[in-house]
């Protein structure tokens, strides 16, 4: 049975800051929300494979990309709406780098390419249409993130929550390395 992956990269050591911006928003948040069941991540590829595969597939990935961190600055929010759902995200920079390794990730877990790639970190969700205006007091407070983000693979939620991560790099005086 195929479940649902995520290749995507994890925040060194800002998570939990980016969580209390996702908290701060709970009065609003619908479905999507950083915390226990959803880990702070800038998605590379989402894509079904069977189980057996991940360690291969992560391998692969592993070998393929030359980035297996990236020193990453979020300055800027992003509100958009898909299909009546309105998001709250934070905008890397970098999206370039961002969107050569989205296309490497995804050839090599053959997975289909969304010809518009659009990297940002998911703070929460909402169906609340006044939501621009509520995450503006939040917004208005908000003072850059930067961090090292880590190549990661993890399971994902039909929303595209990262839940479980399976295999991480791991950074030691600088270097990366597959875990």
């Amino acid at each position: 049975m195929k479940k649902k992956y995520n290749i995507a990269l994890v925040p060194k050591s800002c998570g939990e800051e980016v969580v209390k911006i996702s908290q701060q928003l709970s009065g609003i948040a619908d479905k999507y929300q950083l915390g226990d069941k959803s880990l702070p991540h800038v998605t590379l590829c989402q894509f079904e494979a069977e189980e057996k595969e991940i360690d291969t597939m992560w391998e692969n990935v592993c070998n393929t990309l030359q980035e297996h961190s990236l020193e990453l600055e979020f300055k800027d929010f992003s509100c958009i709406t898909f299909n009546n759902v309105f998001w709250v995200s934070i905008m890397p920079d970098k999206r370039s780098l961002l969107d050569k390794m989205h296309q490497t990730v995804a050839n090599t877990v053959k997975a289909n390419v969304n010809k518009y790639y659009d990297p940002h970190m998911t703070i929460i969700s909402t169906k609340d249409n006044k939501y621009q205006e509520k995450a503006a007091k939040i917004t208005k407070l908000y003072s850059t993130i930067s961090d090292t983000f880590i190549l990661s693979v993890g399971e994902c939620d039909p929303i595209g929550q990262l839940t479980k991560l399976l295999h991480k790099c791991e950074v030691k005086n600088g270097m990366t390395h597959r875990m």
